[in-house]
This record gives structure tokens, sequence and C-alpha cells, in this order.
């Protein structure tokens, strides 16, 4: 367990259905047929550190349809202290490999290359501030990465590319 909800999640809302969601290729690889939807709401959650934060939480729910039983989903958080006001820019951030995605099977992919932008705070609790495919920035775990070092064209070229 990466942390825990200790409480109730709040101004639950979908953000995304059927095809406007992203990731729905993978969502139905991975966990199979459904309606599926994005969803946001806010938490108070307890890291493993024991530090507890309030931050937004994103996740992915499936209504089953007659041919398909539930299954689970994966679910990374967006701390609520540090939405930007628009998009980050991957070329302000740093490479970083995805080493492996225990317990985020539907929003991080092994061996893929992710843009990973400065954050102390979730830094001292042993998080990595992502830049996913969607272009917003969450939470995971640092262990799950490795960082990559380029030479300074490369770097650009790829950064510009993720």
């Amino acid at each position: 367990m990466h942390f825990r909800i200790p409480g109730r999640i709040s101004n639950v809302q979908t953000i995304a259905a059927g095809r406007a969601i992203r990731e729905l290729r993978r969502l139905r690889r991975v966990y199979g047929a459904g309606l599926w939807r994005k969803r946001k709401g806010i938490a108070r959650v307890e890291l493993e550190t024991g530090a507890i934060r309030t931050v937004e939480l994103h996740w992915y729910e499936a209504q089953p349809s007659a041919r398909m039983s539930t299954r689970s989903n994966g679910t990374s958080t967006r701390s609520a202290r540090h939405r930007p006001r628009k998009r980050p820019s991957a070329r302000s951030g740093r490479l970083v490999l995805c080493l492996r995605n225990d317990g985020y099977e539907v929003s991080l992919e092994p061996r893929k290359t992710y843009a990973a932008l400065p954050d102390r705070d979730a830094a001292a609790h042993d998080q990595l501030r992502v830049i996913d495919e969607s272009g917003d920035d969450y939470l995971f775990p640092a262990a799950l990465f490795a960082p990559i070092r380029l030479p300074a064209a490369l770097r650009r070229a790829v950064l510009g590319a993720v």
C-alpha cells in the first residue's frame, strides 16, 4: 500500500467517460470491457511515512456490462496544493524511466520515459511528481523510477517529444 484514505472522498466528479479517456485502450486490455469513466475527488490521505496530506485523487471505474465482471482500478494522487494554473511543461522537468508499476498498472508503463517536475515536499515523502500522457502531473513512489542522464541536445529533443 502506498497510501491510505482514512475518511471520505468529497467533491467526486466524472472528468471523462468512454472514448474521452486517453488510456481507454489500456484499461480494456488490462481490466476488460465495461463502461469506463475517469473520476476525481478530494480526500485526506496518510502516506507510508505517516504524514497526512489533502490531495486530489484520480481513479478509473468500470460499470459492468452484461458480459463482464467488475475488476479493480488504479489510483494516483495529485496534490491539491500543487494544482498548476496551466499545464506543466515537460521541458522544465528531468527525465525518469519507469522501472515497475506496482499498484499503478493503469497509470504507468514499465520501460517508458516520463518527465518529472521538481517538488521538495513530495521528495521529502519519497514521492516523485511525474507528467503523464494527458499532460497532468501526479505523485508516485520515487522507487518506481530511475533518473536518466542524456547529453544536452538529446535531452532537449526527448523532452520536446515527451
